[in-house]
């Protein structure tokens, strides 16, 4: 997990998607931003981020600092228990958490890397 509690949220933690509500209480947005270098895909219903450390690939995240850490635990958890693997990315000169895949496999790209954009789910 993060040391600071920072991390970069691009599905259904992002503001107003189901596991935000759930967490909400302890989730303070900091800002959002573009992040170069990963491509997003569709599984299902929720989306995974993969690394391709190539400055054209980007996907639109959600900066959040975790305030309680039985929170934190429990979003580390989650995102392990279902196939995404925890790694760290350095946003405005802070380490910031991010959950990925290791490989995109034959799923579809989500084109512009904006879930909530690309699922027109606001």
């Amino acid at each position: 997990m993060n040391s600071n509690s920072m991390y970069a949220f691009y599905g259904s933690l992002r503001k107003g998607m189901i596991n935000h509500e759930i967490y909400k209480h302890a989730l303070e947005y900091q800002y959002s931003i573009n992040l170069e270098g990963f491509k997003m895909y569709a599984l299902e219903n929720y989306p995974f981020a993969v690394k391709t450390f190539q400055p054209k690939d980007s996907i639109f995240v959600e900066i959040f600092r975790i305030s309680n850490s039985e929170v934190e635990k429990s979003i580390h958890q989650l995102e392990l228990s279902v196939g995404y693997h925890y790694d760290e990315v350095i946003v405005n000169t802070n380490a910031v958490g991010i959950y990925l895949f290791h490989q995109p496999e034959n799923y579809t790209e989500v084109v512009g890397g904006d879930w909530v954009k690309f699922f027109g789910f606001r």
